[in-house]
């Protein structure tokens, strides 16, 4: 079955995604801490998504080392849900009269931990302390960003959806439609948590919501990402 597009999308629906989530990562023992999501209003019409210790991810925005950001974001549990090998996740939407005003969604590994691919079996055998390595690299963030005010995004060069590498100023990887909660965890989980004994993707909850395209014509003509059109019940 195809998800669909509503003609106005409920606050509490994403709401309900994020959480039904985080409580599969938990279940599947991935998600070793979480703050789950809370519905507030922020004004003239706007609903935010969002949650406690979201106020401190500007934290992140500032000309500040990546070991330093990660761990301020931590320390002030400013994150939806800390995986098992300490990566942090964010899940941020604002609605506006009924409609997707912005997005972002934000990955940030530990800096300081092996990652869950190259110790996978460790990991889930609970032997994370005994095993702990210094990588020999650092691991990036990334951030999947969407905005549709006026003056904020522009045609190729500030696209409405983009995905961020490391945070790079200036890197804006065009996305063709805005990413639902599902979208984006499958993203992370498919590409850094994925291995041939562990199945983290499998059974994940359905697929309920689906967000308009979005990018332009002069987009589709670059290297660009493609939310899936049709997503499987």
């Amino acid at each position: 079955m195809m998800a669909f597009i509503p003609k106005s999308i409920d606050p509490v629906s994403i709401k309900e995604d994020i959480d039904s989530l985080i409580a599969n990562l938990i279940e599947k023992g991935i998600c070793d801490d979480s703050n789950f999501s809370a519905v507030r209003s922020s004004g003239r019409n706007q609903t935010d998504i969002t949650f406690h210790g979201a106020e401190h991810v500007s934290i992140a925005l500032g000309e500040v080392e990546y070991t330093e950001i990660y761990r301020e974001l931590g320390n002030k549990r400013s994150y939806n849900m800390k995986l098992i090998d300490g990566a942090l996740l964010q899940l941020m939407y604002r609605i506006e009269d009924g409609k997707l005003l912005q997005h972002r969604l934000a990955f940030y590994p530990s800096p300081n931990l092996p990652s869950f691919r190259d110790a996978s079996n460790a990991y889930m055998q609970d032997e994370l302390f005994f095993e702990i390595i210094q990588r020999r690299i650092i691991p990036f963030p990334l951030r999947f960003d969407f905005d549709t005010r006026e003056g904020v995004y522009s045609d190729v060069t500030h696209p409405k959806v983009h995905l961020t590498l490391g945070d790079v100023e200036g890197c804006r990887i065009p996305v063709s439609a805005p990413l639902t909660p599902r979208w984006f965890i499958e993203f992370i989980l498919r590409n850094f948590y994925q291995t041939e004994a562990h199945d983290f993707i499998k059974n994940l909850p359905k697929h309920k919501i689906r967000f308009p395209t979005s990018i332009t014509e002069n987009e589709m003509k670059l290297v660009h990402l493609v939310i899936p059109y049709e997503a499987k019940a």
